[in-house]
């Protein structure tokens, strides 16, 4: 028998948003601001506080997706860029013993394109790729149906890798522009629609940095759709022209052409994904 109800949580690298999915839907969730820099007993006693607010005396199971890599089965979570206190956490572990039920914890980005492929319209395809730009640049990956891990849970950390004077995560994340421009990236885009000149030349800017960071994944896999979600997805419409102008210049033109780029319209995808995660593996 599946749990009545499922507490959801989806931890980012600035913000915690806590749902309860029921029979298919996310029927509440609340988006809260998260003090990453706290020590590992605050943060938990945060964690607890955000389940709390959505649990109901039906909820039978917690699925959690976590802003870094991890041993699934174990529950343990290590290396938190955003997150100092989570090197080597057991987060399954306390939270089983705190609310004793069913804890499942996956990677955030794998549980956004699990949501994706599973409830959105990413599901008519076999190979999906789901990149959230925001705090980060993270993707997780769905190869002929399957959500794909690694032995790590590490597959999909495409932001480490070294690019122009940092990484992809500097270049192609909300990181870009208050590196480069001393400015959130929402500020900045408002600031682009009103047709400022200068916050219009760092979303080009922008989209031709994505563009080379989707090139490295495409090298690799060969995906029939991107799906791209995250705070910065809300300027999607800002940077898409120059990421496809970029593209252009991909040496496999057939890859490209076939290529479709989506901005992600599911509302809490990370929060179904987790979920539905979950409830995959008790099956």
């Amino acid at each position: 028998m599946y749990p009545s109800s499922i507490v959801t949580l989806d931890i980012g690298g600035t913000t915690i948003n806590a749902g309860r999915y029921y029979n298919g839907v996310i029927e509440e969730n609340i988006v809260r601001s998260f003090a990453t820099d706290k020590n590992e007993a605050e943060i938990l006693a945060f964690i607890i506080f955000c389940i709390d607010s959505v649990k109901s005396e039906s909820t039978k199971a917690i699925a959690v997706g976590v802003p870094c890599i991890l041993d699934v089965e174990q529950g343990i979570v290590f290396d938190a860029i955003n997150i100092p206190a989570w090197q080597h956490y057991p987060l399954k572990a306390v939270l089983t013993e705190h609310y004793q039920c069913d804890i499942y914890i996956n990677n955030d980005v794998n549980c956004f394109v699990a949501g994706e492929h599973e409830f959105g319209p990413a599901k008519q395809f076999n190979d999906v790729i789901g990149i959230c730009l925001g705090t980060g640049f993270g993707s997780g990956f769905v190869l002929n149906n399957q959500l794909y891990s690694g032995h790590n849970c590490s597959a999909g950390e495409v932001g480490g890798i070294s690019y122009l004077n940092g990484t992809i995560d500097d270049y192609c994340s909300g990181k870009f522009f208050k590196d480069h421009y001393q400015i959130s990236g929402a500020d900045l885009a408002k600031l682009a629609e009103q047709g400022d000149e200068k916050a219009l030349m760092a979303f080009e800017q922008f989209g031709s940095h994505l563009a080379q960071a989707f090139s490295k994944i495409l090298f690799v896999l060969d995906p029939q759709v991107i799906v791209i979600g995250g705070s910065v997805s809300k300027s999607y419409d800002l940077f898409i022209e120059a990421l496809w102008r970029e593209l252009a210049d991909f040496p496999y033109k057939k890859v490209t052409k076939s290529l479709r780029i989506v901005k992600s319209e599911l509302e809490n995808a990370a929060l179904l994904g987790a979920a539905h995660l979950y409830l995959e593996s008790k099956r």
